[in-house]
Formats: C-alpha cells, sequence, structure tokens
C-alpha cells in the first residue's frame, strides 16, 4: 500500500515549503498513487503563490492506512 505525498513551497520564498498528505489513499498501485500526486499538484497549483515542488509514493509499513 501507498501513500500519496507532495512537497508545496512558497515562490516568494522557496526554503518555506511543507508536505501535503492525501486523505484519500493508500492505494495499491504506484499507478494509483502517481495519479492521485498528478490531482494534489493541480489542486494546490490554484492556491496563490505556492508551487508543488516534488512528490513521493511512500509505502505504508506497520501501521493501518485509514
Amino acid at each position: 500500500m501507498l501513500e500519496a505525498w507532495v512537497m508545496v513551497c512558497l515562490l516568494s520564498n522557496p526554503t518555506a515549503c511543507f508536505e501535503a498528505v492525501d486523505t484519500r489513499g493508500p492505494y495499491e498501485t504506484r499507478t494509483q498513487c502517481v495519479e492521485r500526486v498528478e490531482e494534489m499538484t493541480r489542486q494546490i497549483s490554484t492556491l496563490p503563490n505556492h508551487k508543488a515542488v516534488a512528490f513521493k509514493c511512500a509505502e505504508i509499513k506497520g501501521r493501518l492506512g485509514i
């Protein structure tokens, strides 16, 4: 199972970043996870002065994906 994460930074201060964690997953396949990351990136791009700069599909180990 995979969990989608996107790193978001402020355009005015590229060192001011945070991780946006998906609330819909987890996903069974990497393809599903990447599709969700792409959707999250589109949504983030609508926020003023924010930009998605990186992503990861992290494997969930030792805990339930709820």
